[in-house]
């Protein structure tokens, strides 16, 4: 079975899997670049009503049957495990319920095997070896360490054109990408399943108006990946996907969040509201309170603790190079794209592409309404 989250940029009659490939044509033609997200997806959950049941172990039942499903249904299942949240949930859920998972996948950021800068790896590490001695349920645990010959795509002045390492629009500072994780796990086996922990609830308000929503810098890393399976985005589960959304909606305070036009996601949620967003959503807490709260995580410029860790250690060993070649990308698309619009933000430093939403989907008190183009 070839399972496909369908996910691009749409400009003009071209579609595009990389934001600066989207945005030389926009240069060319004028056709401002869109970001679609698999229309069946958005048709699952268009109409679909407010479940009865938004228990915490109801949506883990949503979740469990699911993932019994897929195991089923592939000869090969493969978890990209990073440790965090998701990853965690997946993963414990399958521990707990005997679903056998043939592979777990880790890339890690330290170019050293430094503890410092893949804490959480490491963190999720602990549990992951537990469950390997004890549940016999787990194949393998591949870990992905990065190398100095990995380092080498900088050397091509247009790489950041390459879908194969920028997709989507992330401009990584390490070396990470999702798509070689997969390509990696599948090689040949095209009857494994690849499945990701992509992506909590967003909620965008509007005009007093709350709707449901995904963002190029998070569901963007997906765009082209055949095979695989993004767990909390499944187009074949939209009663999970409805429910883990009320059932976070029902402990924000909406009063005071609908009169102000903004994003409403974990990650600018307060550490004590991030655990309670996990905990309505069935998630399992992992024992570490600073990976529940993704302190490691991303920042508006891609330049988190991994990154700065894995920089750091370059600069110890001498390979100043490689941080300098990228801040000379980042200033090339500057010049080449700064002025379009809605486009290119820049802190005096590092450029990051402005964030674009997918289709909208109104959410109503009993239920997602139908989505607007």
């Amino acid at each position: 079975m070839n399972t496909h989250f369908d996910n691009y940029y749409q400009c003009g009659d071209k579609t595009f899997y990389n934001i600066y490939q989207a945005f030389a044509h926009q240069k060319s033609t004028g056709h401002f670049p869109r970001y679609i997200i698999d229309q069946a997806l958005i048709d699952s959950i268009s109409n679909f009503k407010r479940p009865t049941n938004l228990s915490v172990d109801y949506i883990r039942k949503l979740m469990i049957s699911r993932l019994k499903e897929i195991r089923k249904k592939h000869n090969k299942m493969i978890l990209p495990y990073s440790g965090g949240t998701d990853s965690y949930t997946l993963l414990k859920l399958c521990m707990d319920n005997d679903i056998y998972v043939d592979e777990l996948v880790t890339q890690v950021a330290s170019i050293t095997k430094n503890v410092r800068t893949d804490l959480e790896s490491f963190a999720g590490f602990k549990s992951a070896k537990k469950w390997i001695a004890e549940k016999k349920l787990i194949g393998k645990h591949t870990i992905m360490y990065p190398t100095l010959d990995d380092l080498n795509y900088v050397n091509d002045p247009d790489w950041f054109y390459n879908h194969k390492i920028v997709t989507g629009m992330n401009l990584h500072f390490r070396i990470y990408c999702l798509p070689s994780i997969v390509n990696q796990s599948l090689k040949d086996d095209k009857d494994a399943i690849v499945v990701t922990g992509h992506e909590k609830p967003r909620f965008l308000v509007e005009d007093g108006k709350l709707y449901w929503t995904q963002i190029d810098a998070s569901s963007g890393e997906m765009m082209g990946l055949t095979n695989t399976l993004p767990f909390f985005l499944d187009k074949e589960n939209p009663e999970l996907i409805v429910a883990i959304a009320y059932a976070v909606i029902d402990q924000l305070n909406l009063d005071s969040l609908l009169p102000y036009d903004q994003d409403i996601t974990f990650s600018n949620r307060t550490n004590h509201n991030k655990i309670k967003w996990l905990e309505a959503s069935g998630y399992h807490l992992t024992p570490n309170y600073f990976v529940n709260v993704a302190s490691m995580g991303k920042t508006k410029y891609n330049f988190n603790k991994k990154s700065q860790g894995f920089i750091n250690e370059l600069k110890k060993m001498g390979k100043h190079n490689f941080y300098s070649k990228m801040l000379h990308t980042h200033r090339r698309i500057l010049d080449l794209y700064g002025d379009l619009p809605h486009a290119i933000n820049f802190n005096g430093k590092l450029v990051k592409t402005v964030n674009r939403y997918s289709q909208k989907v109104p959410i109503l008190q009993d239920k997602f309404a139908r989505w607007i183009p």
